[in-house]
């Protein structure tokens, strides 16, 4: 009954295709929930190929959080976790999560507390039980931390994705946790997030005068002026129109009504708006990005993890200036550009994306060789050098700051 309560405040308005809630193409599988102290993976596990649609309880979240699995981790020889970027969820990744899976790989999709699907359970978010719980990077990065030890429960054999939002969480999780990483694959990960200084006394006007840190309950006047315009924010017409500016070429085939139903259907949740404030106005990361970069510069260069960017052309927001400019950083990142491409390569060119994983995947262990090109060649292997004059700018500095 919890599962099937939770799943109603996020069922999209208009989906009737999406077959959310049960395993695919196979008998229904209990949603099981793990404890939040659980040290292995739930038991309820489906045959191989099966797709599970569960949650899971974190201590630290005063709800439920929402994921999916495909294939089977009892059996798999690596595992795959996909990050999402900012308001969207696990659908977003329905491609990989059909497609990616099979006997020797395990792919995991999870929702950030206050996205997708996963929500507190309380009914007004104003209620004791969510007050100091604080939506933003830091704690998005010890949510997926806590998934990894607690839910996928191996380490040692992880691949983690991450498009956008979620690019910049796997580079976090990898930079802090090298241990629990082999591999990441970044899907046009975002080079910065929030604009509250992390620490609240570094001297900065910002840090001095920002009145609130993100941390629930969201104060009235805060809300207020934010709630006056949630709805058209949040509405049909407006998100579809976002989606048109960052899906690229023929990734717009791919913006149908179904993604935009599954975007606008977790704002409905009583908890949205809030979840979007603290979201607003929670701090950076305690680690910026560059230190990310750095950090994971130095486990590829010991051969301890790979680094595969499989980077939209066409993308306007993150453009290939800062491509190129994580490849400089992570030298033996492997770079794959895809044409016809936006902001979000697995979901507008899913086909492009899978066959590039699938075979770096199978290569990585040493089951075949590096990718050069996908099959259906819109994505080719790229050294990343700078070809227009903001490009060779960009170029020009970080040699510069290197020497």
């Amino acid at each position: 009954p919890m599962a099937s309560t939770a799943r109603s405040i996020a069922r999209p308005r208009a989906a009737p295709t999406r077959c959310h809630g049960r395993t695919r193409n196979m008998r229904p599988v209990a949603s099981p929930c793990a404890s939040s102290s659980s040290s292995s993976p739930p038991s309820s596990a489906a045959a191989v190929g099966a797709r599970v649609d569960a949650y899971y309880e974190w201590s630290r979240f005063p709800g439920r959080v929402h994921y999916e699995r495909s294939g089977d981790p009892a059996t798999c020889k690596r595992h795959v976790l996909l990050l999402h970027g900012f308001g969207v969820g696990t659908f977003h990744y329905d491609a990989q999560l059909r497609e990616l899976a099979d006997d020797d790989t395990c792919v995991w999709a999870l929702d950030y507390c206050g996205q997708g699907s996963s929500w507190p359970t309380a009914n007004s978010p104003d209620d004791d039980a969510i007050a100091g719980f604080q939506y933003g990077a830091d704690t998005w990065r010890d949510q997926i931390e806590h998934f990894v030890e607690t839910i996928v429960g191996a380490p040692e054999r992880l691949y983690v994705a991450g498009n956008s939002l979620g690019g910049y969480l796997a580079l976090y999780l990898a930079a802090t946790r090298p241990d629990l990483v082999r591999g990441l694959f970044l899907l046009n990960a975002t080079p910065f997030w929030g604009f509250n200084p992390s620490d609240p006394d570094d001297g900065s006007l910002l840090g001095k005068l920002a009145p609130w840190r993100g941390a629930l309950p969201t104060p009235r006047w805060i809300r207020a002026p934010l709630g006056a315009y949630w709805d058209s924010f949040r509405s049909v017409e407006n998100v579809r129109g976002l989606l048109g500016l960052v899906y690229g070429g023929a990734g717009r085939e791919r913006l149908d009504d179904e993604l935009v139903a599954n975007i606008v259907a977790p704002t409905d949740n009583p908890h949205a708006l809030d979840a979007f404030c603290s979201v607003v106005w929670s701090p950076k990361s305690a680690l910026g990005f560059d230190e990310m970069l750095a950090a994971v510069n130095e486990e590829t260069k010991r051969g301890r993890m790979c680094v595969a960017m499989l980077y939209g052309r066409d993308d306007p927001w993150v453009v290939p200036l800062w491509g190129q400019r994580l490849k400089r950083a992570v030298r033996a990142a492997d770079y794959y550009e895809l044409g016809e491409t936006g902001h979000c390569p697995a979901h507008e060119s899913p086909g492009t994306v899978n066959d590039i994983m699938r075979r770096y995947l199978r290569w990585h262990i040493g089951e075949g060789d590096k990718p050069e090109a996908s099959a259906d060649g819109l994505g080719s292997l790229i050294d990343g050098r700078a070809r227009n004059p903001f490009e060779k700018f960009e170029e020009w500095r970080f040699a510069r700051d290197d020497a």
